[in-house]
C-alpha cells in the first residue's frame, strides 16, 4: 500500500499552493507515495456561513487514516482551523510538516521571511531613501503578513527613521479594498502620498499600482510599489512589481522528503529554513535584471489562447449547468450529470468524482429536509465517478474512503478535493485525479467550484418544488373522504383525452359510471356517518376490482372508472365482476353501512364516432340508469328496517 499524505490548504493563494503542490508532487516520483489535497476557498467579507461551508472540506479526512499531514499554514488563517488540524494530527499520532506558521508539535519548513523582508526594506531605505511608508497588509490573524510588518518597523528604527508609527491597511487580501482606499483616501490632492505602498503580497502591489494610475499618480515616479511573493503577473505588469520569492515549489518538495523521513524514523531537525530571493524591478525604480521585454512578449501571443480557454471554461460549464437543469426528478439530473461531465473533460480531466449527502436526494421530496452544517456521512452517494476517462457505477459509497475507486495499477496519484455547499448546508464534494494544475488558475477552480455550488442549489430548488407542486395538485385532485382523484381530476383527464381526441391519433378506452343505490335512505336512517361508511365501502369496492384503472368520485353518490390497457381488454368481465361482488356482500347480511350496492354502465370510445370524451360518458351514464332501474325491479337494491 503506497503511503498516504494530506495536505491542507486556502486557495486564495493560489499560485502559491499551486507551486506547493507541484513540488510536492515531484517530489513523490518513483516513491510510493500518494498525495491527497484538501482545499477551499473561505472569504474574508463576505457572510460567516460560507466560510463555515467551505471550511468544511478539512472535516472529511479521517486523520488516522493518513501517514502524515502537510499543512501550508499560512493560507490557512481563519481562527482556530490551523489549530483545529494540527490537534486532530496530535490526537492521532501522525507526523506534521507545517509551511508558513509553527507548532510545537508540528514540524516547519519555511521560506526566511524574516530575512526576505528585511532584504527588500533595507533596499527601500538604503537605495531609494523611503522614510514614511504605508503597508498594506492582508488580515489582522495572518502570521506572513504581521512578520513583514513588524520586520518594516524594526528596520525603519535601525536606521533612524520612526518605526513605531507606520501606518498600516487590512486589505483583508481582497485587492478591491485596496484600491477603494486609495482612491477614497488619496484622489484629494491635498493628501501627501507616502513615500512607498509596502504591500503583504503581489497582488495588492498591482492594486495599488492601478489605483494610482486612476487617480492620475505614477509609479515609481510619484511613489513606489512593493509586493511580496513574485508571481508571474507581477513580473509581466507595467512597472513590474519589485518583490521576493518565498521559493514555494522548493519549499513542497522539501516538505514531502522532511515529512517521509520523519514517517520512516529518520531524525531531523525541528526547523528548516529556506532562503527568499529579492527581485529588484521598475516599481521601485530600479531596473530588472530579467528580460521583461521578452516576457511581455510571450504574454501577448498567449492572450488569444487564455480567451480561447476562458471561452471553452465558460462554454463547459454553462452546458453542463443547462444540462443538470433540464431534469424534473433526482434521477433526470443524475443521469443529465454523468452525462455532461462525461462529455466535458477538458477542464476537470479524466479523473474526477462527484459525491453526494443522501440528505440532497432526501430534500427533494421533503422541504424539511436538515442538512449536515458539521462533518459528512458515513454512507454517500457517487454521483459521478470517473477514472482515467471510464465512467463507473458507484450508487453508494463509505466517505472514508474518499474517493470510491482508485486504479491500484496507477501509481502517484494525486487527489484534490473541494466541497459543495449552500451556505451551511453541505451537499458533498468534488475530487479531481491527477490534476495538479487545475489548481494553477485559481480563479477557473474558484469560479468552478461556485458556479456548481448554484447549480446544486438550483436543482434542489427545481425539482423540490416540482415535487412539492405535484403534491399540491394531487391535494386539490383528491376527494377528502375516500382519497380517490376527485371531479376537477376528472375534468383534467377529460380534457387531456378530448386533446388526444382532436389529434385523430388512435386511443382505446372505456369509462365505467357508477351510481350508488340507495345513500339517503341510509344518512335519513343511521345517520351521515353510517352514509360516509357506505361511500366508503363502494369506492374500495371499485378500486380492488378495477386495479390498473384511475377511479373519480364525481358526486356525492356516483364514481367513473376510465378503463385502459388490461382493464380496458377484460372490460365486460370486470362489469360483471362487480354485480358478482355485490350479491356476495348481500349475502353476508352486514349492516347497513357495511353493504355495497352500485348500479353501473359501461361506454367504450369509438374512433371516428366519438368527437367528444362526452359522448362516451352520455353512453356509460344512460347504461348505468338503465342497469339501475333493473336492481329495483328485480330487488337487487339494499333493503333493511330503520
Amino acid at each position: 500500500m503506497p503511503k498516504k499524505i494530506a495536505l491542507f490548504a486556502c486557495g486564495w493563494a493560489f499560485d502559491l499552493l499551486h507551486d506547493y503542490a507541484k513540488g510536492a508532487a515531484k517530489r513523490m516520483h518513483g516513491l510510493d507515495v500518494d498525495l491527497y489535497i484538501f482545499v477551499c476557498y473561505p472569504p474574508y467579507v463576505e457572510a460567516e456561513s460560507l466560510k463555515t461551508g467551505e471550511l468544511n472540506i478539512f472535516s472529511l479526512p479521517f486523520i488516522e487514516d493518513f501517514d502524515g499531514t502537510l499543512v501550508l499554514g499560512n493560507a490557512i488563517d481563519h481562527v482556530g482551523v490551523y489549530d483545529s488540524i494540527i490537534r486532530r494530527c496530535q490526537d492521532a499520532k501522525i507526523p506534521v510538516v507545517s509551511t508558513g506558521r509553527t507548532d510545537d508539535y508540528a514540524y516547519f519548513v519555511g521560506s526566511d521571511n524574516y530575512d526576505g523582508a528585511r532584504s527588500l526594506y533595507t533596499h527601500l531605505i538604503e537605495k531609494h531613501g523611503i522614510k514614511k511608508p504605508v503597508f498594506i497588509a492582508g488580515n489582522v490573524n495572518n502570521e506572513d503578513s504581521n512578520t513583514r510588518y513588524e520586520t518594516l518597523c524594526e528596520v525603519m528604527r535601525e536606521h533612524g527613521l520612526d518605526g513605531d508609527n507606520v501606518e498600516r491597511f487590512y486589505s483583508m487580501w481582497e485587492p478591491k479594498l485596496t484600491v477603494d482606499h486609495i482612491r477614497e483616501k488619496y484622489s484629494d490632492r491635498n493628501v501627501p502620498l507616502p513615500d512607498a505602498f509596502i504591500c503583504a503580497n503581489d497582488n495588492m502591489a498591482i492594486a495599488a499600482c492601478l489605483a494610482l494610475e486612476e487617480i492620475g499618480y505614477e509609479v515609481p515616479s510619484d511613489t513606489l510599489v512593493t509586493g511580496y511573493d513574485n508571481d508571474y503577473s507581477a513580473e509581466i505588469y507595467s512597472p513590474s512589481i519589485t518583490s521576493v520569492d518565498q521559493r514555494f515549489s522548493d519549499l513542497g518538495s522539501y516538505a514531502l522528503r522532511m515529512l517521509l523521513d520523519v514517517i520512516d524514523g529518520n531524525k531531523r531537525n525541528k526547523e528548516v529554513y529556506i532562503g527568499c530571493e529579492l527581485f529588484e524591478s521598475e516599481s521601485c525604480g530600479c531596473r530588472c535584471m530579467r528580460d521583461l521585454e521578452y516576457m511581455r512578449r510571450m504574454q501577448g501571443k498567449s492572450v488569444f489562447y487564455n480567451r480561447m480557454m476562458d471561452t471553452i471554461f465558460e462554454r463547459n460549464i454553462s452546458s453542463i449547468e443547462n444540462r443538470t437543469l433540464s431534469g424534473s426528478t433526482y434521477e433526470e439530473f443524475e443521469n443529465n450529470m454523468r452525462e455532461a461531465f462525461a462529455d466535458e473533460v477538458s477542464y476537470i480531466g479524466k479523473t474526477f468524482h462527484m459525491v453526494l449527502e443522501p440528505s440532497f436526494q432526501k430534500a427533494m421530496s421533503n422541504l424539511e429536509t436538515k442538512f449536515r452544517t458539521n462533518g459528512y456521512s458515513r454512507i454517500m452517494n457517487a454521483v459521478i465517478s470517473m477514472e482515467n476517462g471510464k465512467m463507473m457505477n458507484f450508487p453508494e459509497f463509505e466517505s472514508r474512503k474518499l474517493v470510491p475507486y482508485i486504479d491500484p495499477a496507477l501509481k502517484n496519484r494525486v487527489f484534490i478535493f473541494v466541497p459543495i455547499h449552500e451556505g451551511t448546508d453541505n451537499y458533498g464534494y468534488m475530487v479531481f485525479g491527477d490534476n495538479v494544475d487545475v489548481l494553477g488558475n485559481g480563479n477557473h477552480l474558484y469560479e468552478f467550484i461556485s458556479r456548481i455550488d448554484v447549480i446544486m442549489s438550483k436543482v434542489r430548488q427545481n425539482i423540490s418544488l416540482r415535487v412539492l407542486n405535484k403534491k399540491l395538485v394531487e391535494l386539490t385532485e383528491t376527494d377528502v373522504l375516500t382519497h380517490v382523484k376527485n371531479r376537477q381530476a376528472y375534468a383534467t383527464k377529460e380534457a387531456e383525452l378530448n386533446s388526444v381526441i382532436r389529434s385523430k391519433a388512435k386511443i382505446a378506452f372505456a369509462l365505467g359510471v357508477f351510481d350508488i343505490n340507495n345513500l339517503k335512505r341510509i344518512n335519513d336512517g343511521r345517520g351521515h356517518e353510517s352514509g360516509d361508511a357506505y361511500i366508503v365501502n363502494c369506492c374500495s369496492m371499485l378500486c380492488k376490482i378495477f386495479r390498473s384503472s384511475p377511479v373519480y368520485r364525481i358526486g356525492g353518490d356516483e364514481f367513473a372508472v376510465l378503463l385502459q390497457g388490461d382493464d380496458y381488454e377484460k372490460r365486460d368481465e370486470l362489469m360483471k365482476l362487480v354485480k358478482k361482488r355485490i350479491f356476495e356482500i348481500a349475502a353476508t347480511n352486514p349492516p347497513p353501512e357495511g353493504m355495497v350496492s352500485v348500479a353501473g354502465g359501461l361506454g367504450v370510445y369509438e374512433h371516428g364516432r366519438d368527437d367528444r370524451v362526452a359522448e362516451v360518458f352520455a353512453r356509460a351514464d344512460s347504461a348505468m340508469y338503465e342497469d339501475k332501474v333493473r336492481m329495483k325491479e328485480k330487488g337487487h337494491e339494499i333493503n333493511y328496517k330503520i
